[in-house]
């Protein structure tokens, strides 16, 4: 899209996309009737939360214009931590209808996997964006060859998933997160091998698979461990605020990381200063997925294998 029509495509073929994802939902989710609400929405609390995180990922981005403690950077940052301190406040005294309640991550299943899913939700976001960096800029791909040299990650992503899918019925949810992060963080480390006279071949097309797969395995396990022992009128909310940690993982991370690789790669601009820079990030995300390895470890209770 981008190369033979315009960046703004990648913004319209979301149009039809929700259109099919609509008629979809139309003619195949049963009607049921409205749940009854006994509070008011928390619109604070939303706008806070909202605030607050959007604010924090733009103080680190600016970060490449203002240094870390310049009075920009440290006014941005502290607003945002503000704002943050503001709704957990909010969330513990509103008489409205909380939109998070806290209370939710006094279960170890629902804190572990909303960790686990932003640490990795991190590292994806990244891999993407400095894996097209690289493969545009320093090996001189075009857009629309680079667009075909992810299919192969996504493919990974599926057998992954395919593969979680199978072996769910020997192994617990903990056992899989643990699988895919650790394949997952080493497709990370050697993709940190990368060099400016690299190829696709032999840099790229083995450290996608490798991530691919490892991220499939983690997909069912992580929504099915954020879920466990919540009460059933609250699993909406379990649900929803693990794809939130996802996304605001991947805000965050690709916010820290893009300024780790600009900090790297400096003023001047060369094939291989831009290679240390993807290099060093995507190193990174390696140890993002082992601290994922950690949290899954320590906060995640040890569970019987299902019959």
């Amino acid at each position: 899209l981008t190369e033979y029509a315009s960046w703004r495509w990648v913004m319209f073929v979301n149009v039809p996309m929700a259109a099919g994802a609509l008629a979809l939902a139309w003619r195949g989710v049963a009607a049921e009737p409205a749940p009854v609400r006994h509070g008011r929405p928390d619109v604070l609390g939303a706008v806070l939360a909202t605030a607050g995180v959007t604010l924090l990922v733009f103080g680190i981005v600016r970060t490449e214009h203002h240094a870390w403690t310049s009075p920009t950077t440290v006014t941005t940052l502290a607003v945002a931590i503000a704002l943050l301190v503001a709704f957990v406040r909010v969330e513990l005294t509103t008489r409205r209808e909380p939109l998070i309640r806290l209370g939710l991550f006094a279960n170890r299943s629902v804190l572990g996997a909303n960790l686990f899913n932003l640490l990795v939700g991190g590292a994806m976001a990244a891999s993407f964006y400095f894996a097209s960096l690289y493969l545009q800029r320093v090996l001189g791909t075009g857009p629309a060859l680079t667009g075909l040299m992810f299919l192969p990650m996504a493919l990974a992503v599926v057998a992954g998933s395919v593969l979680a899918v199978k072996l769910g019925y020997r192994a617990a949810p903990r056992t899989l997160l643990i699988a895919g992060a650790l394949l997952t963080g080493a497709g990370f480390a050697w993709f940190g091998q990368i060099s400016p006279d690299g190829s696709f071949i032999t840099h790229v097309l083995g450290p996608s698979v490798v991530i691919g797969v490892g991220f499939g395995l983690c997909l069912g396990p992580v929504v099915s461990t954020a879920t466990t022992g919540v009460a059933a009128h609250e699993s909406g909310t379990a649900s929803g605020l693990l794809n939130s940690s996802r996304q605001i993982g991947a805000s965050l991370g690709l916010a820290v990381l893009g300024t780790v690789a600009h900090h790297r790669t400096g003023q001047v601009l060369t094939p291989q200063t831009l290679t240390d820079g993807y290099a060093l990030s995507l190193t990174v995300c390696a140890a993002l997925l082992a601290a994922a390895v950690l949290i899954a470890l320590t906060v995640l209770r040890r569970k019987a294998v299902p019959a």
